[in-house]
């Protein structure tokens, strides 16, 4: 079943779209048709890296002599599954609540992947919690338009929960910035983000 629900923040994030470029946008969830469908009406290069079906991703070495390695295996299964085009800057990056199964290290090796592929003028979108003793989500989402979204129930719950709060996200994320947030009803907490250099 898909419902909808009103976002504050999404307006805000398309604000800044320029209807002469081609909008660059990076979807870490899975390709529903809602979104697709929405970003139809756009000049838009959109390119899906659903990293829900690759969790656990996380650094699998205990022994520090081996971290290295296990930093290694996972920058490699991150590297094919964003299967990143090499030549794209993303004007948009939306990370849904995947950051809320990924531990601190997993999105330090994510966040040095997109880097590369991020502009000054790059935002965010994201789901954090407003308490780490939240119930883990029983959704995901999608973009039916620029005010809302759909949410779906989830068939099955990923692996490795450890939410983050706002303040967490924004120093695992150190090529963002919190530009705003809004508490949702059920407690969690939805961001937009802006570039940041350093």
């Amino acid at each position: 079943m898909t419902t909808t629900q009103a976002s504050r923040l999404l307006p805000a994030l398309f604000e800044h779209v320029d209807n002469e470029l081609p909008l660059k946008v990076l979807d870490l969830g899975p390709a529903l048709p809602e979104t697709v469908a929405f970003f139809s009406g756009f000049r838009c290069k959109l390119h899906f890296a659903d990293l829900y079906p690759e969790l656990p991703l996380r650094i699998e070495e205990d022994d520090s002599a081996e971290q290295s390695a296990g930093v290694e295996g996972l920058a490699r299964r991150l590297e094919e599954a964003l299967a990143l085009p090499g030549d794209v800057s993303f004007d948009t990056v939306f990370f849904w609540d995947v950051l809320n199964f990924m531990s601190r290290d997993s999105i330090g090796v994510l966040v040095n992947k997109l880097r590369p592929h991020l502009h000054p003028g790059s935002r965010a979108h994201s789901f954090a919690v407003h308490s780490s003793r939240m119930e883990t989500p029983q959704m995901y989402h999608g973009i039916v338009d620029d005010r809302n979204f759909s949410v779906r129930t989830r068939q099955s719950t990923p692996p490795d929960y450890q939410p983050h709060s706002q303040g967490e996200l924004e120093s695992l994320l150190q090529c963002f910035r919190v530009d705003r947030s809004v508490l949702l009803q059920d407690k969690r907490v939805e961001v937009l983000l802006k570039f940041r250099s350093t």
